[in-house]
């Protein structure tokens, strides 16, 4: 029987890992001395909707192009100290970049003094390339670079899902990133680590992040679905913990951005880009339903199965090509008995994870 299930188990985690490890895709675009503000900058609400992007303590230096693209905004109003944008990100810069899924993603550099000269709507640029000097233009404390990430669309609406946690695409060199959502938490949560993951002041005391809202819903981001990152992080291992018990154990290595809350016990070799998201079931365990919900970051065709213990299919819950965004399917425990199954989702050609799901009669 052990023989059995140990096979069967094998079979339904096949593919699956303890950390989603992804390259970086995107070049840091300031000096390495300079360091990122951090993740919390997500949690403020100073202006009656959530930061955004993350902030860069650069004061009045050289900026640079996170990859190659195409400029499709050169804001620059030479005639007023705030800029173009006074009462928003003053002098800005917006590139367009092709992503890994073939979608479009807008990079935005703002707060600059001045663009570099010859700048222009329609100019290609190469990662690396000069665009300007930060500054303090626009609606700010004090000068640094605000740099945002919006997908698909250069949309700013709640209900958009356009931004991304810019922490989780690049980092310092040999350094990675760590992301999760905490179930249940409001915005401005406290998310604790352990030990110190920063590799330099002012990260010497750094001890905690908090939770953030993508465009007005926590947890909303159609790519990760996670409501906390933190970036900068030193290869090694880290306890997290929060609200309701929250509490992971994860290792990482540089250049790898990794998912707190992905299933243990698992191999830990795939670093393919990841395409989709398994989200843990809800309620688990249950009786006689949960709902197992994942997001896809593209149109994929997707395939959903529930396996007992002994590798055997019990119910097939999607079979199905979908869109990109969130989707939950329902799995019935009804005529089955008291145990452990498990939740198989299989996107596209290779990629795959499994969820545990525990029924209690």
């Amino acid at each position: 029987m052990r023989v059995a299930m140990m096979a069967g188990l094998s079979a339904i985690l096949l593919g699956a890992t303890v950390a989603e490890a992804q390259v970086f895709r995107l070049q840091r675009p300031i000096r390495n001395q300079f360091p990122t503000n951090g993740s919390y900058l997500f949690a403020e609400d100073s202006f009656g909707y959530p930061h955004g992007g993350i902030d860069m303590a650069i004061r009045y230096d050289s900026v640079f192009a996170a990859s190659d693209g195409v400029l499709i905004t050169v804001n620059y109003n030479p005639n007023d100290p705030k800029g173009y944008e006074p009462t928003g990100g003053g002098n800005y810069l917006v590139e367009r970049i092709s992503w890994y899924n073939g979608a479009n993603m807008y990079l935005y550099y703002m707060h600059f003094t001045r663009p570099a000269d010859g700048l222009a709507s329609g100019q290609t640029v190469k990662t690396g390339q000069f665009l300007g000097i930060s500054g303090a233009t626009g609606n700010v404390t004090g000068p640094h670079l605000h740099f945002e990430l919006r997908y698909n669309t250069t949309a700013f609406r709640n209900g958009e899902r356009s931004r991304r946690n810019a922490e989780l695409y690049m980092a310092l060199p040999g350094t990675g990133a760590i992301y999760g959502n905490v179930t249940g938490a409001a915005n401005a949560t406290r998310v604790n680590i352990s030990p110190d993951p920063k590799p330099r002041p002012p990260y010497t005391n750094y001890g905690y992040s908090l939770t953030y809202t993508f465009d007005g819903s926590i947890g909303s981001d159609v790519v990760y679905g996670e409501n906390y990152g933190i970036g900068d992080v030193k290869p090694g291992t880290y306890t997290i913990t929060s609200i309701n018990g929250y509490r992971r154990v994860v290792t990482v290595a540089a250049g790898q951005v990794v998912s707190a809350d992905v299933a243990v016990g698992v191999r830990e070799d795939d670093t393919r880009p990841s395409i989709a998201r398994l989200l843990p079931a809800s309620p688990n365990p249950f009786n006689p339903t949960t709902a197992v919900s994942y997001q896809l970051s593209a149109v994929s065709n997707v395939r959903l199965d529930v396996f007992d213990a002994l590798g055997r299919r019990v119910r097939t819950l999607v079979d199905a090509e979908q869109a990109f965004g969130s989707h939950t399917a329902t799995f019935d425990g009804a005529g089955l008995p008291s145990g452990v199954y498990f939740a198989r989702l299989a996107v596209g050609s290779g990629w795959v994870r499994s969820e545990k799901l525990t029924l209690l009669r």
